[in-house]
Protein backbone atom coordinates (compact mmCIF):
# COMPACT_ATOMS: atom_id res chain seq x y z
CA UNK A 1 0.00 0.00 0.00
CA UNK A 2 2.06 2.80 -1.51
CA UNK A 3 0.32 6.26 -0.28
CA UNK A 4 0.79 9.14 2.43
CA UNK A 5 0.12 8.36 5.86
CA UNK A 6 -2.57 10.21 7.33
CA UNK A 7 -1.68 11.44 10.84
CA UNK A 8 -1.29 8.51 13.93
CA UNK A 9 -3.33 8.27 16.62
CA UNK A 10 -2.90 6.79 19.81
CA UNK A 11 -5.22 3.98 21.65
CA UNK A 12 -7.15 6.11 24.73
CA UNK A 13 -7.56 3.70 27.48
CA UNK A 14 -11.09 5.20 27.59
CA UNK A 15 -12.33 4.50 24.18
CA UNK A 16 -13.70 1.31 24.11
CA UNK A 17 -14.37 1.10 20.56
CA UNK A 18 -10.10 1.32 19.98
CA UNK A 19 -9.27 -0.71 22.13
CA UNK A 20 -12.00 -2.98 19.94
CA UNK A 21 -10.26 -2.41 17.29
CA UNK A 22 -6.94 -3.04 18.48
CA UNK A 23 -8.62 -6.50 19.71
CA UNK A 24 -9.43 -7.40 16.16
CA UNK A 25 -5.89 -6.42 14.87
CA UNK A 26 -4.50 -8.60 17.46
CA UNK A 27 -6.52 -11.43 16.17
CA UNK A 28 -5.91 -10.79 12.40
CA UNK A 29 -2.31 -11.13 13.34
CA UNK A 30 -2.79 -14.27 15.48
CA UNK A 31 -3.51 -16.18 12.30
CA UNK A 32 -1.13 -14.16 9.65
CA UNK A 33 -3.57 -11.52 7.86
CA UNK A 34 -1.18 -8.63 7.13
CA UNK A 35 -1.01 -5.00 5.75
CA UNK A 36 -3.58 -4.20 8.96
CA UNK A 37 -4.40 -0.77 9.43
CA UNK A 38 -7.27 0.93 11.68
CA UNK A 39 -8.55 4.29 10.61
CA UNK A 40 -10.94 6.23 12.70
CA UNK A 41 -13.86 7.64 10.81
CA UNK A 42 -16.33 8.99 13.16
CA UNK A 43 -15.69 12.27 11.76
CA UNK A 44 -16.45 11.11 8.15
CA UNK A 45 -18.90 8.12 7.98
CA UNK A 46 -22.13 8.06 10.73
CA UNK A 47 -21.97 4.64 10.97
CA UNK A 48 -18.89 3.71 12.75
CA UNK A 49 -16.13 4.65 14.49
CA UNK A 50 -13.37 2.77 13.33
CA UNK A 51 -12.60 0.31 10.02
CA UNK A 52 -10.63 -2.16 11.11
CA UNK A 53 -8.74 -3.27 7.21
CA UNK A 54 -6.72 -6.34 6.63
CA UNK A 55 -5.16 -8.01 3.55
CA UNK A 56 -5.28 -12.48 3.61
CA UNK A 57 -3.64 -14.38 0.85
CA UNK A 58 -6.18 -16.17 -0.20
CA UNK A 59 -10.40 -16.51 -0.36
CA UNK A 60 -10.10 -19.20 2.87
CA UNK A 61 -7.67 -16.98 4.32
CA UNK A 62 -9.71 -14.24 4.31
CA UNK A 63 -13.08 -16.66 5.75
CA UNK A 64 -10.14 -18.20 8.59
CA UNK A 65 -9.27 -14.36 9.47
CA UNK A 66 -12.62 -13.44 9.70
CA UNK A 67 -13.60 -16.33 11.78
CA UNK A 68 -10.57 -15.55 14.06
CA UNK A 69 -11.69 -11.95 14.55
CA UNK A 70 -15.27 -13.25 15.36
CA UNK A 71 -13.93 -16.06 17.50
CA UNK A 72 -11.84 -13.52 19.47
CA UNK A 73 -14.11 -10.41 20.33
CA UNK A 74 -17.03 -12.74 21.34
CA UNK A 75 -14.46 -14.57 23.98
CA UNK A 76 -13.01 -11.20 25.12
CA UNK A 77 -15.74 -8.99 25.06
CA UNK A 78 -18.31 -11.06 24.86
CA UNK A 79 -19.39 -8.99 21.41
CA UNK A 80 -21.00 -10.43 18.19
CA UNK A 81 -21.07 -8.43 14.72
CA UNK A 82 -24.57 -7.05 13.91
CA UNK A 83 -23.51 -7.91 10.47
CA UNK A 84 -21.40 -10.22 8.55
CA UNK A 85 -21.18 -9.62 4.65
CA UNK A 86 -19.02 -11.82 2.02
CA UNK A 87 -18.05 -14.70 4.08
CA UNK A 88 -19.59 -17.73 1.47
CA UNK A 89 -16.65 -16.08 -1.38
CA UNK A 90 -14.15 -14.86 0.60
CA UNK A 91 -13.01 -12.40 -1.48
CA UNK A 92 -13.99 -9.41 0.59
CA UNK A 93 -15.72 -10.27 4.17
CA UNK A 94 -17.09 -7.46 6.15
CA UNK A 95 -17.72 -7.84 10.16
CA UNK A 96 -20.06 -5.25 11.60
CA UNK A 97 -19.82 -4.53 15.27
CA UNK A 98 -21.35 -1.09 15.15
CA UNK A 99 -18.33 0.67 16.93
CA UNK A 100 -16.39 -1.16 14.48
CA UNK A 101 -15.99 -2.38 10.98
CA UNK A 102 -13.81 -5.33 10.01
CA UNK A 103 -13.10 -5.32 6.24
CA UNK A 104 -10.97 -8.83 5.27
CA UNK A 105 -9.66 -8.52 1.62
CA UNK A 106 -7.97 -11.10 -0.67
CA UNK A 107 -5.43 -8.85 -1.34
CA UNK A 108 -6.06 -8.29 -5.08
CA UNK A 109 -9.24 -7.12 -4.24
CA UNK A 110 -8.46 -4.70 -1.54
CA UNK A 111 -5.60 -3.10 -4.25
CA UNK A 112 -8.77 -2.42 -6.51
CA UNK A 113 -10.91 -0.78 -4.27
CA UNK A 114 -8.53 1.29 -2.22
CA UNK A 115 -10.37 2.03 1.22
CA UNK A 116 -7.50 3.57 2.56
CA UNK A 117 -7.37 5.51 -0.34
CA UNK A 118 -10.98 6.29 0.07
CA UNK A 119 -10.61 7.25 3.16
CA UNK A 120 -7.03 8.97 3.21
CA UNK A 121 -8.11 11.86 5.22
CA UNK A 122 -8.89 9.45 8.45
CA UNK A 123 -5.87 9.04 11.06
CA UNK A 124 -4.55 5.96 11.72
CA UNK A 125 -5.12 4.48 14.81
CA UNK A 126 -1.41 3.52 16.74
CA UNK A 127 -0.90 -0.24 16.59
CA UNK A 128 0.64 -2.66 18.59
CA UNK A 129 2.03 -4.93 16.52
CA UNK A 130 3.83 -8.12 16.90
CA UNK A 131 7.28 -8.72 16.26
CA UNK A 132 6.79 -11.43 13.37
CA UNK A 133 5.21 -8.45 11.11
CA UNK A 134 8.19 -6.21 11.04
CA UNK A 135 9.96 -9.33 10.02
CA UNK A 136 8.06 -10.84 7.29
CA UNK A 137 6.77 -9.09 3.94
CA UNK A 138 3.36 -9.97 2.34
CA UNK A 139 4.99 -11.34 -0.81
CA UNK A 140 6.72 -14.11 2.18
CA UNK A 141 3.10 -14.79 3.06
CA UNK A 142 1.62 -15.28 -0.14
CA UNK A 143 4.45 -17.84 -1.00
CA UNK A 144 3.86 -19.81 1.67
CA UNK A 145 0.33 -20.34 1.20
CA UNK A 146 0.21 -19.89 -2.23
CA UNK A 147 -2.61 -22.69 -3.39
CA UNK A 148 -3.26 -24.01 -6.81
CA UNK A 149 -7.12 -24.04 -6.20
CA UNK A 150 -7.31 -20.36 -5.58
CA UNK A 151 -8.32 -19.78 -9.51
CA UNK A 152 -7.16 -16.13 -9.55
CA UNK A 153 -3.46 -16.41 -8.26
CA UNK A 154 -2.92 -19.62 -10.07
CA UNK A 155 -3.92 -18.32 -13.66
CA UNK A 156 -1.47 -15.18 -12.95
CA UNK A 157 0.68 -16.75 -11.20
CA UNK A 158 2.21 -19.66 -13.73
CA UNK A 159 3.64 -18.71 -16.55
CA UNK A 160 2.36 -20.81 -20.37
CA UNK A 161 5.34 -23.63 -19.85
CA UNK A 162 3.96 -23.93 -16.32
CA UNK A 163 0.29 -23.91 -16.73
CA UNK A 164 0.82 -26.52 -19.65
CA UNK A 165 2.42 -28.66 -17.20
CA UNK A 166 0.20 -28.32 -14.49
CA UNK A 167 -2.56 -29.46 -16.73
CA UNK A 168 -1.17 -32.27 -17.87
CA UNK A 169 -0.80 -33.50 -14.49
CA UNK A 170 -4.14 -32.84 -14.06
CA UNK A 171 -5.34 -34.70 -16.84
CA UNK A 172 -3.33 -37.95 -16.12
CA UNK A 173 -5.73 -40.82 -14.63
CA UNK A 174 -5.05 -41.76 -11.11
CA UNK A 175 -3.14 -45.14 -10.50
Amino acid sequence: MSQAIAKSIPVRADDKAAILAQAAANALWERKGFDVVVLRVKEIVQYTDYMVICSATSDRHAVALSDSVEAHLLKEFRDKPVGIEGRTWGRWVLLDYSDIVVHVFHRPVRDYYQLERLFADAPRLELTEPKWVADVSPDQLIEQSFDYGDELWSSAALDGEHLEQYEEEEDQPEA
